[in-house]
């Protein structure tokens, strides 16, 4: 299964890069700069086809692909021979004008944000259904020997529903989860119902150093309804089933989830108590048995989104790419606030899993909501190589567009010395961040 689910990641990753790729060969044909070479996928040539000039490839690994464009060697060359200038032909990428060179560069991230917004776009037509728990809440306090959580010191309680944030309606436990997570060390205001009174709480979310993330300090108000129970799940034993509300274990009454979850780490469990059809059953054990593999799979809501609507899909795609984009630069801007990078950076290996990892747990719900959540995914994948790539580091293409710029602004070629000393730093730069990525993906996985 993890060999199916990285050969599935792979395969989305090829998909975001080829696009990335196609973006560029594009913008270099409208531009006049000849394309030699176009692949998908590295390594070993198994296909070719050649199309008005450019020379179109299958290779062996299909880890993404790349777009090979006339003259892009000729700065090493020119640095090679210790030339003072570049010399170029017509045709040749570096014989363009600057303002051309930009457009090439940029057209690779710009491709990446369109096909995000049609994914988004699509999804949102098609509709999908969403599975959530109510914004009701659990004291994480309450279960762990922390009490300071911001969460206690706002004055929350167990069993508070939060129903807006920041004066904006919400109903699902993921929508209040979203806005704590984009706002630590920010002044949040909730909205919440206890008792049937409404109240406004003001509360600031404190920073996971190891995820970069706003916490409160909260859980998910789970009731206690079985929706099934995994094949190799110790409750069978008791005669539990789907359906089943558990109301008491061993004679202590349980009112959400995570109470039973808490009972079944301190002591062996003899007696369950369901409400099944509309009556009280008692489920009983000749002698306590300790549970090491729960496996019960307790019931969510299900909402499925509305289809069809045309202008309705293209404003939320938009609106979700431009969120997206916006709280993608802000999660840049903790990296500068002490933030644990082992834990929070993350690597191809590990995006990778996590890519056919999403698509297989959606596909527990259905083909057609496996590749939903698949494609979403990949739409987050290409945002981030939008903004990744337009950073202005040599070799990525923001650092190329600040070469260009340069060269616009004053009106002087670039030293191919000068450019060579600034790719090689950029190469070095981006080895080191992939490495320690990657280094830090071995340790993710050797935790698992």
């Amino acid at each position: 299964m993890i060999i199916l689910k990285i050969l599935f990641g792979l395969f989305g990753l090829s998909i975001v890069v080829v696009v990335h790729e196609a973006g560029h060969l594009i913008a270099a044909r409208l531009s006049g700069i000849k394309v030699e070479a176009f692949s998908i996928g590295w390594g070993k040539i198994i296909y070719t086809k050649m199309w008005k000039g450019t020379e179109f490839r299958l290779s062996l690994f299909p880890l993404g692909g790349y777009c090979k464009m006339q003259g892009e060697q000729a700065m090493i060359q020119a640095w090679e021979s210790k030339s003072k200038t570049i010399e170029s032909a017509h045709g040749d990428m570096y014989g363009a004008s600057w303002w051309k060179r930009i457009i090439v560069s940029i057209s690779g991230p710009v491709m990446n944000l369109i096909f995000a917004a049609v994914i988004f776009f699509s999804v949102s037509l098609i509709g999908y259904n969403i599975y959530f728990y109510p914004s009701q809440i659990v004291l994480a306090s309450e279960y762990t020997d922390r009490t300071d959580y911001p969460a206690d010191s706002a004055g929350l309680q167990s069993g508070d529903y939060v129903i807006a944030v920041n004066h904006k309606d919400i109903e699902r436990f993921d929508q209040l989860q979203e806005a704590i997570i984009l706002h630590p060390d920010e002044d949040i205001t909730l909205t919440i119902l206890r008792n049937g009174l409404e109240k406004t709480i003001s509360v600031r979310p404190e920073l996971n150093k190891d995820s970069g993330a706003g916490t409160l300090g909260i859980y998910p108000w789970i009731d206690p309804v079985v929706r099934s129970l995994s094949e190799d799940s110790e409750f069978h034993s008791f005669g539990l089933l789907g359906g089943d509300r558990i109301t008491s274990v061993n004679g202590v009454e349980v009112h959400h989830a995570l109470e039973i979850s808490s009972l079944l780490g301190n002591e062996g469990i003899k007696s369950i108590s369901v409400i099944r059809n509309g009556f009280e059953k008692n489920l009983l054990l000749d002698q306590s048995k300790v549970i090491e593999n729960a496996g019960i799979q307790f019931d969510y809501l299900t909402m499925r989104t509305e289809s069809g609507q045309i202008m309705k899909s293209f404003s939320e795609s938009s609106s979700e790419t431009y969120s997206t984009v916006k709280n993608s630069l802000k999660g840049l801007t903790l990296l500068f606030k002490g933030i644990n990078l082992q834990s929070a950076v993350s690597g191809p290996l590990r995006i990778t899993y996590m890519t056919g990892d999403l698509a297989f747990s959606g596909f527990s719900h259905g083909i057609s909501e496996g590749f939903l959540s698949f494609f979403r995914f990949l739409a987050l994948i290409n945002i981030a190589l939008f903004i990744m790539n337009l950073l202005p580091i040599p070799v990525l293409d923001g650092g190329q567009i600040l070469l260009f710029l340069i060269e616009g602004l004053t009106r002087r070629k670039p030293n191919p010395a000068v450019l060579y000393r600034y790719q090689m730093i950029g190469t070095v730069l981006v080895f080191a961040l992939i490495l320690f990525a990657t280094m830090n993906d071995i340790l993710f996985f050797s935790r698992k």
